[in-house]
């Protein structure tokens, strides 16, 4: 039993049930900042009520991803696997389905809610340039209440594979289509470029995938949303570039309803209530979806269940008394309440304690902090109070003998618990929680490589491990930049030392140490490092918006004819320049297309597609073959195209969306950049003589912004 003058065992909340009391920003980042630190590099969960969006956790470095997805409701545990060459979970601050949407409307918004943000393993419009992510659900999914969206698929497709109970084949139709629409187009949407709102891909039933538009045109918005009518064991998404430089975005959902009941002992008047009794739910499958005990007066509930039908929920029956029952119900429309246990024998009811305690902050009695109880494996709290003015709380009804646990809500801190055997016993209990950290705070600006400003960015503050072997946990801070790239900071660890990722664009993090405590240094300024080169693609296409193999294509610097580099369309159409010089103002000569085009390389972006002149016709040249296979390649069914993947696309001129938030650069190109990531890296972690980290606390403001497009 615990001492009961004080209790100092505080540990960590039990991840799987205590979601709503830790700081997911960590998780969500970690491969953002791996990213950062290295390129290629590694890179949270179970949603809190009220929210019915997913939450993902990712590990691991390119092409060997590994992490989960945890769903409200008792939805089954769920890891997976993926060949990406880039993994993120942005928070969905800048990113998200709105209300307006088809899914949001069935599930609200998922504004500031994670989701998953991935990359082909090439960009190559091959099957071998194709990313292949694999959901695996411990047991299998309901067969209803639950969706997954995939987002972004313009300049690319992703082909939906599934395997059913005992390993059996899921066809399309049972992986529940529900149709397309693009997420800039409605009110309360993210903002996006308005010339591409309009863009839906397309769902071709007899292959099982969802294809980007005809012409592969890297447009922002286009989704597509799914509701298995079948229990799944496994999810596969095999994602394959079409054009530019793609990336898809993938959310999961539930829809829950709760269930509740009251038990009772006793007949007519003489009926009492039944308390401290564990009542446990089934699902459909017969597996355990939730546990939790009768309060004093004899009520349960179970807050949040994923909407289905075939729930059981049952009772154990009191000394002296037969079994009850079980109890089958339906979530799949509605909450359900009414489901109660009636005891007919009359019964000495149990006896009861009551935990009192004191919530004190380093040693100082602390009011108004909301407490939890959790009994002994529980999912769903017994009960959540406040402290009052002396800082005091106290749960009744409860087990003299039982083990419960007590979370004190607003630092996640837990401490076990056991109520007093004598019912008159002063049974009061200390629980001391550490103060937060000092911190300090920060105002700048940050502008882009070309000088103009990073407006309305999500900037992550993400601290540098202690030793260079060791993982990034995840941003302190997230702040939006405003029009104009300034950002106010709160909350750093004073003197430590950080990279700041800018949206998602983690090949290019900034260096950055926080002040110490009593600094009042004057606002800092920030610039988004500049490429070692820069790479560029495009598309021609002629008069009538064919696409045009064979063209000649040339970049020319500023004031002379001279190419600086040539290319010619491949059968898709496109062009690709890499190695350009970062910073540098071209010319863009497209033969046949009229006069050349300015643009500034100075991150990876497509320019869009160019449209020849009816009253010309350029030299065409054979189209480019594979050197090593000795044909020519040609896009994947579905269509090639034109683009990367960004805001917004242009016809007959350079316009394009300007900068990507993942620059396209691939790990398997020579390790320049990551070897000066890697330098970086090192040296803040050399010149960090007053680094410290926040060891206990997870940030709770990521606001990471999603490469679209």
């Amino acid at each position: 039993m615990l001492d009961r003058s004080t209790a100092r065992s505080g540990r960590p909340s039990r991840l799987p049930r205590r979601a709503s009391l830790r700081g997911l920003a960590a998780a969500t980042t970690t491969g953002v900042v791996a990213l950062a630190l290295a390129l290629g590099g590694a890179t949270g969960a179970s949603a809190a009520q009220g929210s019915s969006w997913g939450e993902f956790q990712v590990s691991g470095s390119a092409r060997g991803y590994t992490g989960t997805m945890t769903l409200a409701g008792g939805f089954p545990v769920t890891t997976f696997t993926s060949t990406s060459r880039q993994a993120t979970v942005p928070s969905g601050s800048s990113t998200w389905q709105a209300a307006s949407t088809p899914p949001g409307a069935q599930y609200g918004t998922s504004r500031g809610l994670p989701y998953l943000n991935q990359r082909p393993s090439q960009d190559s419009p091959t099957a071998a340039g194709a990313a292949v992510t694999t959901y695996s659900f411990e047991s299998a999914t309901p067969s209803s209440g639950w969706s997954f969206v995939l987002g972004d698929i313009d300049a690319d497709q992703a082909t939906i594979t599934a395997t059913g109970v005992g390993g059996a084949v899921v066809t399309a139709a049972q992986l529940g289509f529900q149709g397309t629409y693009n997420y800039c187009a409605g009110t309360g949407t993210p903002s996006c470029d308005s010339a591409g709102t309009g863009d839906q891909p397309r769902w071709d039933a007899a292959t099982a995938t969802l294809v980007g538009n005809p012409a592969a045109a890297d447009t922002e918005g286009a989704a597509g949303w799914f509701s298995p009518s079948v229990p799944l064991e496994t999810l596969t998404i095999t994602y394959q570039q079409r054009s530019g430089f793609p990336v898809y975005q993938t959310w999961f959902a539930t829809k829950t309803f709760s269930a509740s009941g009251t038990a009772t002992v006793g007949t007519g008047d003489a009926a009492t209530p039944y308390a401290g009794a564990r009542v446990t739910v089934t699902n459909a499958a017969g597996d355990v979806v939730g546990t939790t005990e009768t309060g004093p007066d004899g009520t349960y509930s179970f807050a949040a269940l994923v909407a289905a039908p075939g729930y059981s929920v049952s009772i154990a029956e009191p000394d002296g008394s037969a079994p009850a029952a079980d109890l089958s119900f339906s979530l799949a429309t509605a909450d359900q309440v009414g489901l109660d246990f009636a005891f007919p024998t009359v019964v000495a009811p149990p006896a009861t304690a009551v935990l009192t305690g004191v919530v004190t902050v380093d040693g100082q009695r602390a009011p108004d902090r909301v407490v939890q109880l959790f009994g002994d494996g529980d999912t769903d709290p017994l009960g959540t109070t406040t402290t009052g003015a002396d800082g005091t709380f106290e749960f009744a009804g409860l087990d003299p003998d039982g083990l419960y646990s007590v979370v004190d809500v607003a630092s996640g801190t837990e401490f076990e618990a056991i109520a007093p055997d004598d019912p008159d016993a002063d049974g009061t209990t200390f629980y001391d929680v550490d103060s937060p950290a000092p911190t300090v705070d920060v105002t700048g600006t940050v502008a882009n490589a070309d000088g103009t400003p990073a407006a309305n960015e999500t900037l992550d503050f993400i601290p540098v491990p202690d030793e260079g072997t060791a993982q990034p946990t995840g941003p302190d801070v997230s702040v939006v930049t405003g029009p104009d790239g300034s950002f106010e900071a709160d909350g750093l660890t004073p003197g430590a030392d950080y990279v700041v990722v800018v949206g998602d664009d983690a090949e290019h993090p900034i260096p950055f140490t926080a002040p110490e405590l009593g600094e009042t240094p004057a606002p800092f300024v920030l610039v988004v490092p500049t490429a070692a080169a820069v790479a560029v693609d495009g598309t021609v296409v002629d008069s009538a918006g064919a696409l045009a193999p064979g063209v000649v294509v040339s970049v020319l610097p500023v004031g002379s004819d001279v190419p600086v580099a040539t290319a010619t369309t491949d059968a898709a159409g496109r062009f690709v320049f890499a190695d350009l010089t970062p910073g540098t103002t071209y010319r863009l000569a497209v033969t046949g297309a009229g006069d050349p085009t300015e643009f500034v390389a100075y991150v990876d972006r497509t320019l869009g597609t160019f449209a020849l002149l009816a009253t010309e016709a350029p030299p065409v040249e054979p189209p480019v073959t594979d050197p090593g296979a000795g044909t020519p390649s040609t896009p994947p069914a579905g269509g090639a195209g034109t683009g990367g993947n960004g805001a917004g696309t242009s016809t007959g001129t350079a316009g394009g969306r300007g900068p990507l938030a993942f620059t396209g650069s691939d790990v398997d190109q020579p390790l320049l950049l990551a070897g000066g990531l890697l330098a970086a890296g090192l040296g803040l972690v050399a010149g960090g003589a007053a680094l410290r980290r926040r060891r206990t606390a997870l940030a709770t403001a990521a606001e990471a912004r999603s490469s679209r497009g």
